[in-house]
């Protein structure tokens, strides 16, 4: 088509799909409608090697390479739905994750990140569950939402309750993916110890 033909009106509509009706009707409904999270993060799951205590740990990776760190569904909090008391921030004496300040496309300043750095620890009575980092790169921030409503990291862990927001190493990140279990093989594992 060129642009003369768009000009002398020649151009056939009939091909175009027009949609006369509400908004609402023009979508397809019967499938579920999916978070943020779950249309654009591909989750990779941390198993506990303690399985008796089962703190496992969600990556959630976008393409950008940005991630997310959540609790999995068998982690302790969300499958017995425990009360989260507190989140602490400060994981050591020199360390207080609440102070990263990440700034600019590289993220500046961000505190660095080892696989088994602790984020924070999540407390439920005289319970502390540690919550690591999961993939080696920097800490761009701890949500802030949880900090809040520490139970949103229950609620909601995969979607506001995600705990920290990450920025993987470039080198490191499809090492570090390939070290983790996929959603289908997460769940396979989960349903053989049922």
């Amino acid at each position: 088509m060129n642009n003369e033909e768009v000009k002398e009106g020649a151009v056939d509509i009939s091909s175009i799909p027009f949609f006369k009706g509400c908004i609402e009707e023009s979508i397809d409904q019967s499938e579920p409608h999916l978070n943020v999270t779950e249309r654009y993060f591909t989750p990779f799951y941390k198993l506990d090697k303690d399985r008796e205590r089962k703190n496992d740990l969600c990556l959630l990776v976008h393409s950008n390479r940005i991630a997310l760190v959540g609790l999995a569904p068998s982690h302790p909090l969300v499958a017995r739905q425990l009360e989260i008391t507190a989140v602490n921030c400060e994981v050591s004496k020199t360390i207080d994750r609440k102070s990263n300040k990440a700034v600019g496309k590289s993220k500046k300043g961000g505190q660095h990140l080892e696989a088994e750095s602790i984020l924070c620890f999540l407390e439920s009575g005289e319970e502390k569950y540690g919550i690591e980092a999961i993939a080696p790169g920097k800490l761009i921030c701890l949500n802030a939402s949880v900090l809040k409503d520490p139970n949103l990291a229950r609620n909601k862990p995969d979607a506001e309750g995600h705990i920290a927001i990450s920025l993987p190493y470039l080198g490191m990140i499809q090492e570090t993916k390939d070290g983790l279990l996929t959603k289908y093989a997460y769940e396979e594992v989960i349903k053989a110890e049922v």
